[in-house]
């Protein structure tokens, strides 16, 4: 797998755990409060989302991607 691969598979899983996280904290403000609008849960769960996204972005950044593949030898022509 190709580093930029890596780094894009860890991107798409940090969001998506964040997608949930955000809709788990937009839920659970709907139904823990009674005057709670629909415009004050989206925009925590927007919030949330976004506070769990790049945080995660800073901690995947830390990472090294390095190329785990062999490299490739060019192919041993006859020679003049």
């Amino acid at each position: 797998m190709s580093p930029n691969q890596k780094k894009a598979l860890a991107l798409l899983v940090a969001f998506l755990i964040s997608m949930i996280v955000g809709l788990g904290a937009a839920f659970m403000m709907k139904s823990m409060m009674d005057d709670a609008s629909n415009y004050r849960c989206v925009a925590l769960g927007g919030g949330v989302f976004l506070g769990v996204f790049f945080g995660s972005v800073k901690v995947i950044d830390l990472f090294d991607f390095s190329d785990t593949r062999p490299p490739s030898q060019p192919p041993a022509g006859n020679g003049p």
